[in-house]
């Protein structure tokens, strides 16, 4: 009895270790589904858990602001990213569905973050943890979070590209209030050098059938005063050239920030593009219809969070942006090419 009692206890111990671990990702694995979402308040209620799992993702992706920290106290940014893992809804999801992902400021440790952060790379090591990352991976090799992925084997390959909009981008110049827009026109980058020089390389060597962009700030989106990559004209035009450069195959960028759920496209020289637009977890931005010159289908002003369905058979993807409680809020069908 003595030994059955220390074997039940010693099982009920490997169970809760394995409760509080990440699941790993599996890239052999056949992706059918990814759900992803961004804008995450630590302190609040999260049972949206459970509608998201009940969509039978293959991959969650964490699109930014997956914390409210906005701290350069290291120790405050763990119990925050501690807090987090301690949902019972959200514990109980990682360790059943593989996650990964990028950060956004408020994650980040600043507001409106850039490269002038102090403790950027303090903060890295914070989203590391926090995404099941070690000292050995390649993430850590280089300055920034970014890095790429890769699922599944041709005819049925997708390729991640996760970048990091923060770490290297210079500051933004604030209007006066009043203005029609938030920020000056600014001359200067996103990405910076490195992270560019990456980004080309692992675009022009992919070989896979779906393309995802990972960015944290949208893309396309261009008409709303907030940030977004047309406060860098410069960096917009030449990510937008890249991905047409490359050639790509079915490039689909997925963004977050901003507190509302939406897909938009652009036909760049001939090349579609998707940005789908992820955003509001546990906060939304409940606000009058705000103009997108090149949004497809409704705008999402409720607490949401998005999946993408693969039909593999039909060449389709198909986006769904879910209210926090299951409900379909907006549907737009993508033909592959």
């Amino acid at each position: 009895m003595k030994y059955k009692l220390l074997g039940i206890i010693g099982l009920c111990s490997i169970l809760l270790s394995c409760a509080d671990r990440n699941k790993p990702l599996d890239t052999n694995l056949v992706i059918d589904t990814i759900a992803f979402g961004s804008c995450n308040k630590e302190y609040e209620a999260q049972p949206f858990w459970a509608e998201v799992a009940a969509q039978n993702p293959d991959l969650w992706i964490w699109l930014g602001d997956n914390i409210y920290a906005d701290t350069a106290d290291m120790t405050l940014m763990a119990e925050k990213y501690q807090q987090q893992q301690d949902i019972p809804e959200y514990n109980a999801f990682r360790s059943r569905i593989p996650i990964t992902g990028i950060w956004d400021d408020h994650d980040y440790g600043m507001n409106d973050g850039n490269r002038t952060f102090s403790q950027k790379e303090a903060a890295k090591g914070q989203f590391m943890k926090f995404m099941g990352l070690d000292s050995t991976h390649a993430v850590n090799q280089h300055s920034g979070i970014y890095q790429s992925l890769q699922f599944g084997q041709p005819p049925q390959q997708i390729k991640l590209f996760l970048l990091d909009t923060r770490t290297f981008q210079d500051p933004l110049v604030n209007l006066p209030k009043g203005s029609e827009k938030n920020y000056a026109v600014n001359p200067g980058t996103i990405l910076g050098a490195e992270q560019w020089a990456w980004l080309s390389n692992e675009l022009h060597q992919s070989d896979a059938n779906i393309n995802l962009i990972a960015s944290s700030i949208q893309v396309i989106a261009a008409d709303h005063r907030y940030e977004m990559w047309a406060n860098f004209p410069q960096e917009r035009e030449k990510l937008l050239d890249l991905i047409v450069a490359s050639k790509i195959k079915n490039p689909l960028i997925l963004s977050g920030d901003r507190h509302l759920s939406e897909v938009s496209k652009i036909n760049w020289h001939g090349q579609i593009i998707y940005d789908i637009t992820a955003s509001g977890l546990t906060h939304s931005y409940n606000g009058t219809e705000e103009y997108n010159s090149h949004r497809v289908g409704h705008l999402v002003t409720d607490t949401s969070f998005s999946t993408m369905k693969l039909n593999w058979q039909n060449s389709t993807v198909t986006v769904t942006q879910f209210s926090t409680q299951g409900q379909v809020l907006n549907q737009v069908e993508i033909k592959l090419q």
